[in-house]
């Protein structure tokens, strides 16, 4: 009899880890969804969500699908905990200055009650942008996703490591994607204030989490030879 590939058979419990790991991924990441999500512009904010998170999703994947390939050789590559958190700690303070330009060009006036000809029309961002937005996105440093690596190392196939890896992914999008649907729905300033709120959090946990918070996460590697 066949057994079924490790990636199918841990694809359901990916999807899972992703669910329980949203609240820390919307912590850490929520500023960068939402900003994402402004940025489609006029585009219907479901089809946006869609691309951008589905960019994600493939960006994980791509990942995962490599680290199967190279295998355990992929530990001589992964950053430590602590350079993660410190380049986590600098895309904060980015989106940070981010929502704080956007806050002193919000008109004073909300948009809703503003004259029709006076309203600021803004672009619809492509598909193919908001994917690309999406494939990029992957790249941010995460202590979670570092360890998914592992286990898609671990599987030693490029197909198990895309299943792992972007199950992962798959599993935490509807929070993120709600994060950035409830920035679109608010106004200028109200965006803002969502930045702010996510960066500063985002901030907070990258900073002030103890150094032994992600053991629960990230299993010691035994001793291997990677010759």
């Amino acid at each position: 009899m066949i057994g079924l590939p490790t990636g199918l058979l841990g694809f359901p419990a990916m999807l899972l880890a992703g669910a329980t790991a949203s609240l820390h991924c919307t912590a850490m990441c929520g500023a960068l969804g939402a900003h994402h999500a402004r940025a489609a512009g006029s585009r219907p904010m479901a089809s946006a969500l869609l691309w951008l998170h589905g960019g994600r999703v493939l960006g994980y994947a791509l990942f995962g699908a490599g680290a199967g390939a190279i295998g355990q050789r992929l530990l001589r590559w992964l950053p430590d905990i602590q350079a993660g958190r410190l380049l986590q700690a600098a895309a904060a303070l980015m989106l940070l200055g981010i929502g704080l330009q956007l806050l002193q060009r919000a008109p004073v006036q909300p948009p809703c009650c503003a004259p029709a000809e006076t309203r600021p029309t803004e672009a619809a961002a492509s598909a193919q942008a908001l994917l690309l937005r999406g494939l990029l996105w992957a790249l941010m440093p995460c202590a979670l996703f570092y360890s998914v690596l592992l286990l898609a190392a671990l599987s030693g196939r490029m197909f198990d490591g895309a299943l792992i890896a972007g199950g992962f992914a798959l599993g935490g999008a509807p929070l993120l994607a709600a994060a950035g649907w409830r920035s679109r729905m608010s106004n200028a300033r109200a965006g803002a204030g969502w930045l702010l709120a996510f960066g500063l959090l985002s901030l907070a946990a990258s900073l002030l989490m103890p150094s032994d918070a992600s053991s629960a996460w990230c299993a010691t590697p035994s001793p291997v030879s990677l010759r």
